[in-house]
């Protein structure tokens, strides 16, 4: 049989190397799966901030032009008739897939609000807009 392998037969993988190259993988997996996970919510959180921050400012640039706060962030989508755009082309969903929440504080304060990954509102995960200076 060891001749075989000097004359080119059956060159293939043994089943224990097989075994070590399975074990090695498996390793990696486990050290880069973790990293990866991590780093994709990250990004989620900071997308989500980052949407947060532009409907907010479209948001007060609304009360400028109209001395009152839009009854909703649809709203913002239709044309205004001073300016002949819209503030917003289109509201986007936070990065969990769920929408964004305008919550109207009085006349000119406001809140807009991710409910996070879990999905359910006022849990830690929440994002607000304005942002805690803890953030």
């Amino acid at each position: 049989m060891g001749d075989a392998r000097k004359r080119g037969g059956d060159g293939g993988f043994t089943l224990v190397e097989l075994m070590v190259v399975i074990v090695i993988m498996g390793g990696l997996a486990a050290l880069v799966t973790p990293n990866v996970i991590g780093a994709l919510d990250r990004a989620d959180h900071k997308r989500g901030k980052t949407q947060l921050a532009m409907m907010a400012n479209a948001v007060s640039s609304y009360y400028i032009e109209h001395r009152r706060l839009p009854d909703s962030l649809e709203e913002l989508t239709e044309p205004d008739p001073k300016l002949g755009a819209p503030f917003m082309d289109g509201i986007p969903k936070d990065p969990w897939g769920t929408p964004y929440e305008l919550e109207r504080d009085g006349r000119q304060r406001f809140r807009i609000r991710s409910c996070g990954k879990d999905r359910a509102p006022g849990t830690d995960d929440d994002l607000v807009w304005p942002f805690d200076v803890n953030e």
